[in-house]
């Protein structure tokens, strides 16, 4: 019994020792298999390490194309802000169309370098796709393999584990003695545990990574898209660029020939104006002038007077007052036919302007057709807005510079025929004055005619004392002939200075056009009026040349001018009224028209 126990338990211990052998076997088998795994976790990482260089330089690589983009971006920004600014210039400054043209063209040299950079880009990213997506498929192609390897070995393990497991909860239960060595062994499967989690938890950061790079991948194809968008739209933007580089030169060759026209109307307005203030200042001083005349020659038309009735009242007057009588007849005569010519002159200058002012409103009328015709054309044609835009602004502007141009020439033909006005009432107002200085000897004529008669009307007076009484006459009338040849020296002074005024006021008046101011059949009865005598005479050649023409007369004759001249004043301020209408109603089509443009520019 004995023997057989020491047989079971050499048994016994021949079958642990061989279990033994076999556990430390199956470890050896497990450290190699893990020390093989452990290699190709390390080749794993060299390959990841190698992956995460290669997206290393492909990330570099997008940041070199994403610097090279935002440049083409920035060039882009730039041209879109160099458009901005030469829209602006050629709004406020037309005059720099030329420079702008230049700069363009520079511009498009640029932009054609860009598009070759373009190109360029184009094929490295082409070129860079590629290799992503080679680089692509080798990930997924190595991820796949070594996935696959990780669940065969992972499987094998388990069972593995499973096996080991199993035979070491029975070596427990069987012997309590090798527990050390069982969890040892435990011990190292869970640190092969731990390392095969860890290298599943690579494989899943890998997996992000791939994921993320693909992500990446996929924005870099968009922003592509988007790049040859922006291209296209800037492909787009010169085009309009072109078309508005032509609209500009013919808008510079449009302003160019208005600034010529209107420096030229400048001058002639500068002239005008000169002219204005010239005449103005002249008629002022022989307003005062003439002021001062009138006060001296009733003065001495007064003491004239006098004079002459104290030396004709020996003369017939009967004579006198026939040759009056004929004499007022031929100046009722010319003062009818000088009334008619005003009346004849009123007339046309009315029928002038009427026809001018029908014609400016028949300008007016066309122009609102015009504009009415325009806002149905462009209610119509909404679908080909980009080509009929720039000939609706330019019908608009032309119609806009032709109304500013008639109202130019309204306000310079209406201060042309003011100063025409003013310059005949200073002639006319100066032959007045010469009038005035031979009016009081008309006035004077009754009481020498009375003085006669009483003298006659007493034959028995005394001869003696009218003898006396003729001496002392005599005496008076020498002292009142010095005078009065002192003051016909005076007054022939300022008769000649009167002349030379007129002639001032003449050669002003002469450089207007010829025919403005009278027609020839008036200019040949002035001379003929004036070679005849009489107060027509003296009117037209600004000195006295009757002694028939009396203050009344030469009052009456003052007054009915002066009535003449505040019916044409009256007329010319309801013209210049019509006129202001008329601008008004240019300004508000203006607007309307300015509406319209931003209306358009709007839709």
């Amino acid at each position: 019994k004995a023997n057989k126990k020491c047989e079971e338990a050499r048994h016994e211990k021949e079958t642990m020792v061989m279990k033994y052998v076999r556990g430390e076997k199956e470890s050896l088998d497990l450290r190699k298999e893990k020390e093989g795994l452990e290699r190709r976790l390390r080749d794993a990482n060299k390959e990841i390490e190698k992956l995460t260089n290669k997206i290393k330089q492909l990330s570099q690589e997008k940041g070199r194309l994403h610097q090279l983009y935002e440049a083409k971006d920035g060039e882009a920004t730039r041209l879109n802000r160099e458009i901005e600014k030469l829209k602006e210039e050629i709004n406020s400054h037309v005059i720099k169309v030329k420079w702008a043209q230049n700069k363009l063209k520079t511009e498009m040299d640029s932009h054609k370098e860009t598009k070759e950079r373009l190109k360029d880009a184009m094929t490295k990213l082409s070129e860079a796709k590629e290799e992503g997506d080679q680089i692509r498929k080798n990930c997924q192609e190595m991820i796949k393999s070594y996935q696959e390897s990780e669940e065969i070995k992972s499987n094998e393990l388990d069972a593995k584990f499973r096996v080991t497991k199993g035979e070491l909860e029975k070596q427990i239960q069987e012997k309590s003695d090798n527990l050390e060595v069982h969890h040892a062994k435990i011990k190292e499967v869970e640190d092969l545990k731990r390392t095969f989690k860890e290298g599943m938890d690579e494989l899943r950061t890998l997996r992000t990574k791939v994921k993320c790079l693909e992500d990446e991948r996929l924005r870099t194809e968009d922003e592509l898209s988007k790049y040859k968008e922006i291209i296209n739209r800037q492909k787009s933007e010169i085009q309009n660029l072109l078309d508005r580089v032509k609209t500009v030169d013919q808008l510079q060759d449009q302003h160019q020939r208005d600034e010529q026209e209107i420096n030229a109307l400048k001058e002639e307005i500068d002239g005008f104006n000169s002219l204005v203030a010239d005449l103005q200042k002249d008629i002022e001083g022989s307003r005062k002038r003439e002021s001062e005349l009138l006060l001296f020659t009733e003065k001495l038309t007064s003491k004239n007077a006098q004079l002459q009735s104290e030396n004709n009242s020996l003369q017939s007057q009967l004579d006198k007052l026939s040759y009056s009588e004929r004499e007022l007849q031929n100046q009722l005569e010319c003062v009818q036919q000088t009334r008619d010519d005003l009346a004849i002159r009123l007339q046309k200058e009315e029928d002038q302007r009427k026809s001018e002012v029908e014609a400016l409103q028949a300008q007016l009328t066309s122009g609102q057709e015009e504009v009415s015709a325009l806002k149905t054309h462009v209610d119509e044609l909404k679908d080909d807005l980009a080509t009929q835009k720039r000939k609706h602004a330019a019908n608009l502007k032309d119609l806009t510079k032709q109304l500013q141009l008639a109202r130019r020439k309204l306000d310079q033909m209406e201060n042309g025929n003011y100063d025409k006005e003013v310059s005949s009432m200073g002639s006319r107002s100066s032959s007045s004055g010469s009038l005035n200085a031979r009016s009081s000897t008309e006035d004077r004529s009754p009481e020498n005619t009375g003085s006669a008669v009483a003298v006659d009307s007493f034959p028995e007076v005394d001869k003696a004392v009218l003898v006396e009484r003729i001496l002392r006459l005599q005496k008076a009338h020498a002292r009142k002939n010095e005078k009065m040849e002192f003051m016909e020296d005076h007054i022939k002074q300022l008769v000649e200075e009167i002349r030379k005024k007129t002639k001032i006021i003449q050669s002003y008046i002469l450089r207007e056009e010829a025919g403005t101011l009278s027609s020839e059949a008036s200019d040949f009865n002035k001379v003929h009026l004036s070679r005849r005598g009489g107060i027509m005479a003296s009117l037209y050649t600004s000195h006295p040349a009757d002694s028939g023409l009396t203050l009344e007369l030469s009052l009456e004759i003052n007054r009915k001018l002066q009535a003449v001249l505040e019916d044409t004043l009256l007329k010319n301020i309801t013209l210049k009224e019509n006129l202001q209408t008329l601008g008004t109603e240019i300004e508000r089509l203006i607007k309307h028209k300015h509406e319209l443009e931003q209306r358009i520019k709007q839709t």
